[in-house]
C-alpha cells in the first residue's frame, strides 16, 4: 500500500478531516479528527530529497504537507493537540537545523513520547532506521 493510498483512504473515511470520531475513555468521551494540509513545495521537497530521505516521506508530503492525527478535544474543549503530528517539509528541515546529531532526522511527534526520527546513516546501510521517541 503506497502513502498516497493511504492518505486517500484516510480523507475519505475522515471526509477530508471534517469528521470528528468520538472515543470513550475514562472520564467521558473525547472526540477526535484528523487534518490534512496542501501538498509539499517543489522547493522544500528538494531540499529534502537532497537529505536523502526515504522516497515514502516525500510521497507523503506530496499528499499532504504535514498530517495532525487523533487531535483532541473534551466537551467543546480543545486539549493538547494532535497525538501524533507528522512534520511538514518545513518543520523536517528546522527541527534538522537545530538538530545536534545530524544521523537523525526528525519526523513526528508523538504528543506523551516525544519525537520519531530517521536515522539517516542506518537508512543509507539499509538497516532498520526509525527511531523510537524518547
Amino acid at each position: 500500500m503506497t502513502a498516497e493510498s493511504i492518505i486517500s483512504m484516510l480523507k475519505e473515511i475522515s471526509d477530508n478531516g471534517n469528521k470528528k470520531y468520538p472515543v470513550t475513555d475514562f472520564g467521558g468521551v473525547f472526540i477526535f479528527r484528523i487534518t490534512f494540509f496542501d501538498k509539499i513545495p517543489n522547493d522544500v521537497a528538494n531540499k529534502l530529497i537532497d537529505l536523502n530521505l526515504p522516497d515514502e516521506v516525500i510521497e507523503l508530503l506530496s499528499c499532504t504537507n504535514g498530517l495532525n492525527l487523533f487531535e483532541d478535544e473534551f466537551q467543546g474543549m480543545e486539549l493538547g493537540g494532535s497525538v501524533c503530528k507528522i512534520y511538514s517539509g518545513q518543520e523536517i528541515l528546522n527541527r534538522y537545523q537545530e538538530s545536534i546529531d545530524k544521523d537523525l532526522i526528525p519526523i513526528l511527534l508523538f504528543r506523551d513520547y516525544g519525537e520519531m526520527c530517521i536515522n539517516i546513516r542506518h537508512y543509507k546501510q539499509e538497516k532498520d532506521y526509525l527511531t523510537y521517541p524518547g
